[in-house]
């Protein structure tokens, strides 16, 4: 009798230990698919407006969203004349990469003076420092990674033979009028 006790017993332990490991897996996909689902710093549901009479020609805002850094670039006509025709970029057309639908590819804006991109680098997530074109010494302008110096045009995207190898992420944003800009989904 006593050992029968003690073989239900053990095959109760094995359940229990059995039902534990399916519950830790099944909680582990569940994140896992959670985070392949949503974009880098997805932030659905916040939403964070932006002044966009704060923003001189020329000049870049830097705010953060959710966990990310993003800048918002009020493009002046130097910027934009410097995005035509740069053949050294690995996606000139802006066909690859994380970015709203409905943009303008090449300029990867909903407007062409405004430029909204998460502003760390798409490899290590480094922040980007902005380099305007008429500071930039042999290139177009746009952003340099601090750690490695990866380069990105005016447009986010990224110039051939960096250790990037994919554009500046662009986040969900929409207009509010002509000065107001809001990020996130609403």
């Amino acid at each position: 009798m006593h050992a029968t006790n003690d073989s239900l017993t053990r095959v109760r332990i094995r359940a229990l230990i059995k039902l534990m490991v399916l519950g830790a897996a099944l909680l582990l996909v569940g994140v896992m698919l959670r985070y392949a689902f949503s974009g880098p710093g997805d932030t659905r549901g916040e939403t964070l407006r932006v002044d966009l009479a704060e923003i001189a020609p020329g000049e870049a805002l830097r705010v953060i969203h959710g966990s990310r850094h993003v800048l918002v670039v009020h493009r002046d006509a130097a910027w934009q004349a410097a995005l035509a025709g740069d053949d050294e970029l690995v996606d000139p057309e802006a066909r690859r990469g994380q970015q709203p639908d409905g943009l303008d590819r090449p300029l990867r804006s909903f407007r062409p003076e405004w430029l909204v991109v998460i502003g760390e680098s798409a490899d290590l997530g480094c922040e980007l420092d902005l380099v305007h074109p008429d500071e930039a010494d042999g290139w177009s302008g746009g952003f340099v990674d601090r750690c490695r110096g990866g380069r990105y045009d005016g447009a986010g995207r990224v110039y051939a033979d960096q250790s990037a190898r994919r554009n500046l992420p662009i986040p969900d944003y929409r207009f509010a009028g002509d000065d107001q800009l809001i990020l996130g989904r609403p």
